[in-house]
């Protein structure tokens, strides 16, 4: 127990380990955290082994290891499940997706945030309570009214007439860049990193002539860089683990995500299980890498925005 002794105390302190109570607690929260990750890792290991199996051995045998493995024979299962699923396309749709919800994220969560923010114009408060409030209202409920709005989406201009009309947007990646754009911890979030930058920094830009648009580009948003960041990662995350939303309102197979094509060939007799493992390991790579590689932003990200003064 000495290794406890210059760590920061937590749940339990170097102190607590020296009492025969303190040490019962400690084993009993390590069994419990190794349970969870055995209960965690283990489908995963199961569905990459399953993966590298052949079609007949997934339904014949019981062994959780494949009978017969070397690395040619790996690259020859990765390449038939590859031309089998036909996830190009699909890989394309969720990187375009993706980047679309990065910026929809970035540039009108956070002019929200500036806004609620910094310029305080009137009806900020009830804006910001709406806000607050639509991060507490169940997801389901929303689904329907949401539908019904893409079917028929109000706030498009009419060329000819310069007339607001409705117009479906069903079958475009716009939903998901506008779910993106409205989401309500990054307005927060960034509101809150806002709050943290001072006012005489804000009025001196408008004294040197500055306008809203360039102190929030040129200043604001810099300054909020470790934010900014996190709610990229979670927007490109977002577009590699969604599958409902493109499900529920993209019909054609050409524009939809990986996720959403994964889901969809789950009952298609004609790929092999050996396969369909193959493909679930082809979505979970990006978000691997991204939350592998960025994992000390997204939490810094975070404390950021959370964290006042």
């Amino acid at each position: 127990m000495k290794k406890f002794k210059d760590k920061q105390a937590g749940l339990l302190n170097s102190s607590d380990l020296n009492s025969t109570r303190g040490k019962v607690i400690y084993w009993i929260i390590f069994a419990i955290l190794v349970g969870t990750t055995v209960i965690t890792i283990v489908p995963v290991i199961w569905m990459v082994l399953t993966a590298f199996k052949s079609a007949q051995e997934v339904y014949t045998s019981a062994a959780f290891f494949p009978e017969e493995f070397s690395i040619s024979l790996a690259m020859q299962r990765i390449k038939d499940a590859w031309v089998t699923l036909g996830l190009g396309k699909s890989m394309i749709n969720t990187l375009v997706i993706s980047l679309g919800n990065v910026i929809a994220s970035i540039v009108v969560c956070g002019l929200a945030g500036y806004i609620l923010s910094k310029r305080k114009v009137k009806g900020t408060k009830v804006i910001f309570v709406l806000t607050v409030w639509t991060m507490m209202m169940p997801g389901m409920i929303r689904t329907v009214p949401t539908y019904m709005s893409y079917l028929s989406f109000p706030f498009v201009i009419d060329d000819a007439f310069a007339l607001p009309t409705n117009y479906n947007i069903l079958n475009t990646y716009w939903p998901m860049w506008l779910i993106s754009a409205s989401n309500s911890f990054n307005i927060i979030l960034f509101k809150n990193n806002f709050d943290t930058i001072s006012n005489s920094l804000i009025e001196s830009a408008e004294l040197d002539g500055c306008g809203n648009m360039r102190i929030f580009w040129k200043i604001v948003l810099p300054i909020a860089a470790p934010v900014v960041l996190y709610v990229a990662i979670g927007a490109l995350s977002t577009a590699w683990a969604d599958y409902f939303t493109p499900y529920l309102v993209i019909k054609d197979v050409n524009l939809q995500p990986t996720p959403t094509r994964l889901f969809l060939l789950k009952n298609d007799i004609t790929v092999p299980t050996n396969h369909y493992m193959m493909g679930l390991i082809f979505a979970c790579i990006p978000p691997f890498i991204i939350y592998t590689v960025f994992q000390r932003k997204i939490m810094g990200g975070m404390m950021a925005g959370a964290v006042k003064g």
